[in-house]
């Protein structure tokens, strides 16, 4: 079985009909990348809050496929949900960073980050001159870590 043909197959136990869905798998050395295209009104079941249902079926192709692709790093994506929410990730971290830089005051995101999603907050924070003076650092396990951004300490 190949990634597209089990992800159509789970797009159709999830009640979809074929002509609804379009997958493209691009693939690479060290990745395979399965670009999914739902009609909007399926999209959000599929994506979940936040992207969690997005991240648990990736999960579950990984597991799938694991074997038959042992050095491949496997990403799902719907509706390109991904781009999106990074784009809106690196808005949101210029945001923030410039109100700890006027007020001094370090911000926690209260709610609990994946990853991917943490990786995009400090490489934003490294990349962007005009937030130099901050710093993100990421504390606790789990579902209980949180993302502070901060003024660096000297």
């Amino acid at each position: 079985m190949t990634v597209d043909t089990f992800i159509s197959q789970l797009c159709e136990h999830c009640g979809l009909s074929v002509d609804d869905v379009s997958i493209e798998i691009n693939e690479t050395d060290d990745k395979i990348i399965a670009q999914i295209q739902l009609p909007e009104e399926e999209s959000g079941l599929f994506i979940g809050y936040h992207g969690e249902t997005l991240d648990a079926l990736q999960r579950i192709v990984r597991l799938v496929f694991f074997r038959t692709h042992p050095d491949k790093k496997i990403i799902v994506n719907i509706n390109e949900y991904r781009e999106d929410r990074e784009e809106k990730l690196r808005e949101m971290v210029k945001s923030i960073g410039e109100r700890v830089l006027e007020s001094g005051q370090s911000y926690t995101f209260n709610s609990f980050l994946p990853a991917n999603e943490r990786y995009i907050i400090h490489s934003t924070l490294s990349e962007d001159e005009s937030l130099e003076g901050l710093e993100s650092i990421s504390e606790g396990d789990r579902k209980d870590r949180r993302l502070t951004i901060r003024v660096k300490s000297e």
